[in-house]
């Protein structure tokens, strides 16, 4: 405790230890500080959705590693691309903006970046609708919401007046969360709307997905059916949502997943779900560390613009990894070279590996699916001009 003055005293609460205030003010500041305790609800469950693991191999950065081994690993990667995915993924046709999505899209002053956002959301939408997954009593659950525009559009195209709900999870409190606008019957799109008995299906969570126990939601028990629909969830968090929404208390009512990848570098080997997969490839704890590092080739840039990006096709781009010669880049590297500073691959190169290393990690998760009951793809849904991260992974129950 110390004093201020004669008169108030700064105190540190046995609630709230990270903070101070004058004693006068203390039984307000706990009503509403963040740091205080508070009780948790039914649905957070400490690391329900983390394995049991022990650290069996400490990740290093590319710059601590053999070149040698890096440049073995990049072979293994491309052999089981070739053997696996080649000419598997297919690039869906881009659809014309969805109707929940065109009154924004077609606002005058819109960025670019805004609307290849924009494209991405219309993108996915028509995907679930393709999927046969919009059916009525249907939990929409977003993992990985941010600020919600994903389930914004998603409630106005299959919610609205229907029995229907969407979930925003998340595991941050964020300021002008879209979905906020659902609930303000002073939004000119939704006065009308949202003055009727369904203004109240839209629901959001804070919650970390590696705590999340889906089936206690009460938006998820309230509903038959359930999908997963995410819009690029970030590395290790999509590990933590596909063991979320497969645990076995809830996968018998998930009719599908509709959830866009990003951000492979942020895997990480213990938590990552297809572990087994990847070892009856032949990948081991060390090389997958590897292949966490090489994947973030695929989007750190090559210097073109991306009109000139979007004009390359996919031929040209067999024709560049066919002309990699990895005897050759190797000739260069000594045995004790760490890095990649002796490796002589090009920048375009180098994305095209990043790209595989990606999609090798997806398709792991591909398979785990499989094993839970779906028919699961890969699917480039949006061209890569409009995002370097257009990967999909889409699983539908089968019947």
């Amino acid at each position: 405790m110390s004093i201020f003055c004669s008169k108030k005293k700064e105190i540190v609460s046995d609630d709230c230890k990270t903070s101070t205030c004058y004693a006068s003010k203390l039984e307000k500041h706990l009503s509403i500080c963040n740091a205080r305790k508070q009780e948790q609800p039914d649905y957070i469950v400490h690391n329900i959705n983390i394995p049991p693991y022990e650290e069996d191999f400490k990740r290093l950065p590319l710059s601590q590693i053999l070149a040698t081994k890096i440049l073995q690993v990049i072979e293994k990667v491309n052999s089981l691309y070739d053997k696996y995915l080649k000419d598997a993924i297919i690039t869906l046709p881009e659809e014309p903006i969805h109707k929940a999505v065109l009154d924004e899209f077609n606002e005058p002053g819109r960025t670019e970046s805004s609307l290849r956002h924009l494209r991405q959301a219309s993108q996915l939408l028509h995907v679930v609708e393709q999927q046969e997954l919009v059916k009525s009593n249907t939990c929409y659950v977003e993992l990985g919401a941010g600020k919600g525009h994903l389930s914004y559009y998603a409630w106005w195209a299959w919610c609205k007046n229907t029995d229907s709900h969407v979930l925003l999870v998340d595991r941050a409190s964020l300021r002008h969360k879209r979905d906020n606008k659902l609930r303000d019957s002073r939004y000119n799109k939704s006065t009308e709307d949202l003055n009727s008995e369904n203004q109240n299906n839209s629901h959001r969570i804070r919650a970390d997905l590696a705590h999340l126990w889906l089936d206690k939601v009460p938006a998820v028990q309230a509903c038959n059916r359930v999908v997963g629909v995410a819009k690029h969830l970030c590395g290790v968090a999509t590990d933590y949502a596909l063991r979320c929404i497969t645990s076995e208390v809830v996968l018998h009512r998930v009719m599908g997943i509709v959830l866009a990848t990003c951000c492979h570098h942020r895997c990480e080997r213990p938590m990552y779900i297809a572990n087994k997969y990847l070892q009856n490839m032949g990948i081991t704890a060390e090389e997958f560390n590897v292949i966490v590092g090489i994947v973030s080739w695929a989007t750190c840039g090559d210097g073109r613009s991306r009109q000139r990006r979007s004009q390359e096709t996919e031929t040209e781009k067999d024709n560049n990894t066919s002309d990699m010669n990895e005897k050759e880049a190797g000739n260069t590297t000594l045995a004790g070279d760490l890095g990649t500073k002796n490796i002589k691959i090009s920048q375009e190169q180098r994305e095209i590996i990043g790209r595989k290393a990606k999609v090798l990690l997806d398709y792991g998760r591909v398979l785990y699916l499989k094993d839970c009951g779906f028919d699961a793809r890969l699917v480039h849904y949006v061209p890569t001009s409009v995002s370097l991260e257009n990967v999909c992974i889409i699983a539908k129950k089968l019947s």
